[in-house]
């Protein structure tokens, strides 16, 4: 990054909270990278099925990342002249909207604790599905709303996503507010209405007066640090928008989980058991109404806990040592040696106490990179059975190979990228950065203050590297992966499966 694309002397800060860390990033005004920052965040406490994290150590991550690139600029003798802010998604708490002190810890987007309600609803959940374009299931905010509003009934108790809080908070406890990408994600807002739905709050025994008001993406939300934010959105959503490539192609986002997202624009399009959710909203010029961009998504929960994996039995020190010995694996493997599989879900059934185990089945001279490779495979598996899903449903070219854009940490993996092309026979583009969501985040800064609905002339960065199918014949670890799945789910393991509880 030079200090050359400053010329305009403006910046414009993209700050994206994850659940695994808080990542900002400093672009000039012509789309150019200046500057990066990262924070960590807590650990989410995982007591399966209650997953919360520390909202007052979210927060603090968020400000260091702003508090850093304010100072940074200050001395570069530049003006941070706006700010988007992503957040996780599908995350609830309770606070005190006198002294802004959290009540209640954020029940993550991973939490099912709320899969009762849901199972209560029974075939309504399809009439609730086709209004809110999401499948009806524990991970969104609905359920957790309902349990917060019934634990804290005092006035003064304020219950909402994660962004509001954050907002709350850092305009000195002046807003209550969310916006419509994160609206959309809670099951409390009908798409049709664009809007908090009394029929959805009645369905969750939800009070619509205890809500925030819901802002457009692209408005003034508040300022901090002397910083205007004029972009709030989910994280997804902003690497979406900040991914490379003048074409809409599908996105696919690896952080903790792994998401495949494509921009429908203006276009509601709804597939069962997909998202259909808000890309982007702002009001349109002159007007009190709302213009909306729409996407489609996918997801799978698990990727990014088990990309780490290898890194926590302590096989390896670093994504970069994982990649080699994936590789190393793949040449003994070529040369006739052991093979292993590896499969881990997250899915609840009841033959098993506490959910269906993580497999590792392998021959008994199986080396340490060997098991790591099928550790890293098991993510490719799983993301090609999302790939496989775009096609069935129409969502991607009718001929192959389809182009798609990867993003997130573990588009690192050269090993796992080149997996995923060879399995699916699809080419893909690695993004020059792999921050796509505070890139996104940043520009939507820049089209709110320039009053634009699009960041395309932004997007034409050539990607840092394109994998397309080399060894097609791999698609038969695939097979061999499905059919291994399906014997953990029925539970008829090999005598020599390894198998961890979960």
């Amino acid at each position: 990054m030079s200090d050359d694309s400053m010329s305009d002397n403006e910046l414009f800060l993209g700050v994206d909270q994850g659940s695994s860390s808080t990542k900002g990033l400093l672009i000039d005004a012509t789309g150019n990278a200046v500057q990066e920052f990262a924070a960590a965040v807590p650990e989410r406490i995982d007591n399966n099925p209650c997953v919360e994290q520390d909202p007052e150590g979210l927060l603090t991550s968020v400000t260091e990342v702003f508090n850093r690139a304010v100072a940074w600029s200050n001395e570069q003798g530049v003006k941070i002249k706006a700010a988007g802010l992503a957040v996780q998604r599908s995350g609830v708490l309770a606070w005190n909207s006198i002294d802004g002190r959290p009540r209640h810890p954020v029940i993550t987007w991973a939490d099912t604790r709320t899969a009762p309600i849901i199972q209560n609803f029974g075939r309504g959940v399809e009439r609730i599905s086709l209004k809110t374009g999401l499948p009806t299931i524990p991970n969104f905010a609905a359920g957790k709303i309902h349990l917060l509003q019934r634990q804290f009934l005092e006035p003064s108790i304020y219950v909402a996503t994660l962004d509001t809080f954050l907002l709350h908070r850092m305009s000195g406890k002046k807003v209550f507010v969310t916006e419509d990408t994160m609206a959309a994600r809670t099951m409390l807002y009908a798409l049709t209405e664009r809007g908090w739905s009394n029929d959805l709050c009645r369905d969750f025994e939800v009070d619509s007066h205890r809500l925030p008001r819901i802002n457009p993406s692209l408005a003034p939300h508040t300022h901090y640090a002397g910083v205007p934010i004029v972009a709030l959105l989910g994280d997804q959503q902003a690497a979406l928008i900040g991914r490379s490539g003048i074409k809409r192609r599908p996105l696919l986002n690896l952080g903790t989980i792994a998401a495949l997202t494509l921009d429908t624009g203006y276009n509601v399009v709804q597939k069962t058991g997909m998202m259909t959710s808000v890309l982007l909203s702002r009001l349109i010029p002159n007007s009190y109404a709302r213009e909306m961009k729409f996407l489609i998504e996918t997801t799978s929960p698990v990727t990014g806990t088990v990309l780490l994996e290898p890194l926590r039995r302590e096989w390896c020190k670093s994504s970069k040592e994982l990649n080699a010995m994936c590789e190393r694996a793949e040449q003994e493997h070529l040369q006739g040696r052991a093979t292993a599989y590896f499969v881990n879900h997250r899915h609840s059934l009841p033959k098993w106490e506490h959910g269906v185990p993580n497999v590792m089945v392998s021959k008994p001279d199986a080396t340490t990179a060997d098991r790591a490779r099928a550790i890293v495979e098991n993510v490719g598996n799983l993301v090609v059975r999302m790939l496989e899903e775009f096609s069935d449903k129409g969502l991607l070219g009718e001929v192959l190979p389809n182009e798609i854009d990867v993003a997130g940490g573990g588009s690192e993996l050269g090993y796992l990228l080149q997996y995923i092309s060879d399995v699916s026979g699809h080419i893909l583009h690695r993004l020059a950065t792999h921050e796509a969501g505070s890139r996104g985040a940043a520009l939507c800064a820049w089209m709110s203050v320039n009053n634009e609905f699009e960041a395309r002339q932004f997007n034409q960065q050539e990607p840092s590297r394109s994998y397309r199918c080399e060894r097609p014949e791999r698609r038969k670890r695939y097979l061999m992966w499905q059919r291994l799945e399906q014997d953990t789910l029925n539970g008829a393991l090999p005598a020599h499966a390894e198998v961890e509880p979960v």
